[in-house]
């Protein structure tokens, strides 16, 4: 009996020991509780420099080699790689933001918002997943590949990546990384923030599992329309014309247009995939989408998320005018329109036909914002393929499936430089916590505690696949 004792402790001790932790002052920590107390760190965007002045630390316990890119709010940034950057191997780059959106109202959140709570199996709190949560999986990956591959030759580094104003995009964090680290970064790959797995998108099969890795987003075109036209102030005569009424006809005729569907190849290629899953009309449909155009179309546009990859996007986000008096009729009235381009999309034909809808030449147009053009990344690479062999080791019965994502981040940015960029979360979001995706910038945003380990996993045996071919 006492040797069975003392073997159960031995077992109990080597169980614990397996136990994946990051060091952090002195102690050891698993993911979900250095994810908390990465969630206590205030970051809202701008505000970044305190929270990545804790990460770092965190990174150069763990024995990282840390080279800083930055280290002001609103541009901290540095990485933190296996090998030293002046080495100069060719780069597999983790990349994610420390910065996140601001709370809203703090007292409709059943949990503090900067606590890093951990209640019920999840960890709460503004970043959970996006994208702290994300950010600390990564790393643990990275940490794990420094214990593996710290006395090893490896063909390949492996760097953490953390940037400031992922979600302002101002002109700091990745754009300046890449206009002043580019080349002593050396990426050949970048895995950046993108979409975890879900379980019950087919209605031919609600129990198919399935992985989207992005391999290119839509360029975002932001655009700022302003209406002057001198007009009598007082509300009670109303004017032939004036700003504000001649900006709703012409805002009227821009939203309300269809924009085209294109069948692009990346988009087709996403159509053809979930063809060969579903059965019966719908998936010669979804197969050979160029021949069943009439019946396609009409049913894309009944799903926006389904039509936001399949063509542009034009979408009125704010109008104003410099007056918000019920009698006084303004001179000026502006507008803000979200555009969102399809890779092929040229910008001159774009704004050259989005004007034409206006039609009204006494607007003027101006871009604020936009992303360099940036190609699809290839899913026949071996580090595509990687990607594949890891996710379905970790669920074998999953489906993986190259998408294009409607939205942008600092990926997009890496791509525009002809780097290899794939966006990805491997975590499986099941119906009893679908609800996780409708919580990220919202109120209560949280994570599964469950979800961390299999994420960090998944990326080890995506690095072991590059580093130790079988």
């Amino acid at each position: 009996m006492k040797y069975l004792i003392v073997l159960f402790l031995v077992l109990k001790k080597l169980s614990f020991a397996q136990d994946f932790t990051i060091k952090n002052n002195g102690n050891y920590f698993k993911i979900h509780e250095i994810l908390s107390q990465y969630i206590q760190q205030k970051s809202i965007s701008g505000n970044e420099k305190a929270a990545g002045e804790w990460l770092k630390n965190l990174c150069e316990q763990n024995d990282l080699f840390i080279t800083p890119m930055g280290d002001k709010d609103g541009n901290y940034n540095f990485s933190a790689s296996v090998r030293p950057l002046k080495e100069g191997l060719p780069n597999i780059i983790f990349l994610n933001h420390i910065d996140v959106v601001p709370v809203g109202d703090s007292s409709k959140w059943n949990y503090p918002p900067f606590s890093g709570m951990i209640m019920d199996g999840k960890v709460w709190g503004r970043g959970a997943f996006d994208n702290k949560g994300a950010a600390m999986v990564q790393l643990a990956s990275v940490i794990q590949s420094v214990r593996n591959y710290k006395n090893n030759k490896i063909p390949f580094n492996i760097t953490f990546l953390a940037v400031s104003c992922e979600e302002t995009q101002c002109e700091g964090g990745a754009s300046y990384v890449l206009k002043n680290h580019f080349e002593e970064l050396n990426p050949v790959l970048v895995i950046g923030e993108g979409p975890p797995g879900f379980k019950g998108i087919l209605e031919s099969d609600t129990n198919l599992l399935m992985f989207g890795v992005s391999v290119a987003h839509k360029r975002p075109l932001w655009l700022k329309l302003e209406l002057e036209l001198p007009t009598s102030g007082h509300g009670s005569v109303t004017p032939l014309e004036y700003s504000n009424k001649g900006m709703v006809i012409a805002l009227s005729k821009v939203v309300s247009e269809d924009q085209p569907i294109e069948f692009i190849e990346v988009n087709t290629q996403l159509l053809k995939t979930l063809g060969k899953l579903e059965n019966g009309i719908k998936s010669s449909a979804l197969k050979h989408p160029h021949a069943f155009k009439g019946i396609l179309i009409p049913k894309l546009r009944e799903r926006p998320e389904v039509l936001s990859l399949m063509s542009n996007t034009v979408t009125l986000t704010s109008i104003q005018s410099e007056t918000n008096t019920v009698n006084l009729i303004p001179t000026k009235t502006t507008a803000l329109i979200d555009c969102r381009l399809l890779p092929n999309t040229d910008k001159n034909n774009f704004l050259k036909s989005f004007k034409k809808s206006l039609d009204n030449d006494s607007i003027k147009v101006t871009v604020i914002y936009e992303t360099p053009p940036m190609l699809p990344s290839s899913d026949t690479t071996l580090f595509y393929h990687s990607i594949s062999k890891s996710i379905k080791k970790s669920y074998p019965s999953a489906e993986v499936v190259p998408v294009m994502m409607p939205s942008f981040n600092d990926v997009g940015l890496f791509r525009s430089k002809g780097v290899t960029c794939y966006s990805y979360f491997p975590i499986l979001i099941d119906s009893e916590h679908f609800n996780t995706i409708t919580h990220i910038h919202n109120y209560d945003e949280f994570i599964p505690i469950n979800y961390l380990e299999m994420g960090k996993n998944t990326y080890d045996e995506f690095l072991r696949l590059l580093v130790n071919p079988d």
